[in-house]
């Protein structure tokens, strides 16, 4: 004899520059997972990417925008009704990479405890002046382990974000039905997806530029031995959705990321001199500009791949809704 469970769906809302972005993961009567995502997009003016000071500027659209985005699910509807009316809904909130900051620390030893990790990388960040704390939450992840010397080496990447900055996001998500559990960085989940995709690190065995170009941003991973040794975060100024009429890879968005390829590899080597990156993992909205690929493999030297929808399939998440690749860092907090 058995009996169906209920497993409460899971979902996510990715915030961006010029979109909110909606991903769910639920399971029918079989326990199959059954994936959702959706794409609404902003008024220019509504949100203005800050890591210092609030970026909503619209708080009402900003609302409706999740609201609508929330409802586009039968299941959550459904969901809602039966089992908690009334009540918000749990969401992992996904913040843009220039809506924080970001830093890398490598550590000999890892403490046991959530809490002892906290302290010793707040510690470390503060030691080492990387970022300012104060005011600020700080989340991470252990991205890569090393064995050098016969010592166990720790790579932390380290997540710093204001608290004026994630008070206005949760405010506005429980204002609109929502309870955030969970806060995560855009660039950190979509390379956690590709990384699933990838099949994991430890079969990828040579130096790697990893680049996400999204939301007006452009952060760039660059691992050497299987370690992430550097990070860089910066706005582009240029937006790929401003170039649009360009004329083929000719825009100066696409020069722009190339000069910053460029310059995130030429800075690296000069602490890491033995670096040799082959190839270009891209992600973002721009990775599928008209040439894009085919400029970066000429003027690099690199083999160029993408994150896409594709590769997401492939790994065993079948999703119904948008195929947008504004939705794959909701969908990736999802799977």
């Amino acid at each position: 004899m058995w009996g169906w469970m209920y497993r409460p769906p899971r979902h996510c809302l990715k915030i961006g520059s010029q979109d909110l972005a909606w991903a769910e993961v639920s399971r029918n009567w079989r326990g199959r997972r059954r994936y959702r995502s959706a794409v609404t997009s902003l008024s220019d003016g509504t949100i203005r990417l800050s890591p210092l000071e609030p970026n909503v500027l619209n708080p009402g659209e900003f609302q409706d925008r999740i609201r609508t985005l929330a409802g586009t699910a039968q299941a959550a509807r459904w969901t809602r009704r039966a089992f908690a009316p009334g009540m918000p809904r749990a969401v992992t909130l996904i913040l843009p990479d220039l809506a924080v900051r970001l830093a890398v620390l490598q550590l000999q030893e890892l403490p046991p405890t959530h809490q002892e990790r906290e302290a010793v990388i707040r510690w470390r960040l503060g030691q080492e002046q990387l970022l300012s704390l104060t005011g600020a939450r700080v989340f991470f992840q252990v991205v890569s382990t090393s064995v050098l010397s016969g010592e166990r080496r720790y790579t932390i990447l380290a997540v710093v974000a204001q608290e004026v900055v994630l008070e206005q996001y949760e405010t506005m998500c429980e204002e609109a039905g929502l309870l955030p559990q969970q806060v995560e960085v855009a660039s950190l989940a979509l390379f956690n997806m590709w990384v699933r995709t990838a099949g994991g690190l430890d079969r990828i065995k040579s130096d790697f530029l990893w680049v996400n170009i999204a939301d007006g941003g452009f952060t760039a991973f660059i691992f050497h031995k299987r370690e992430l040794v550097f990070i860089r975060t910066k706005p582009q100024g240029i937006g790929v959705h401003d170039q649009e009429n360009a004329e083929g890879v000719q825009s100066p968005w696409v020069e722009k990321v190339i000069e910053e390829c460029a310059a995130s590899l030429y800075a690296c080597q000069q602490h890491h001199p033995g670096l040799a990156v082959t190839n270009l993992i891209l992600v973002g909205d721009g990775a599928r500009h008209v040439g894009f690929r085919d400029k970066l493999e000429r003027d690099l030297g690199l083999s160029v791949k993408e994150l896409s929808w594709e590769d997401v399939r492939h790994s065993g998440v079948e999703s119904a809704g948008t195929s947008s690749v504004a939705a794959l860092p909701a969908m990736a907090g999802v799977v």
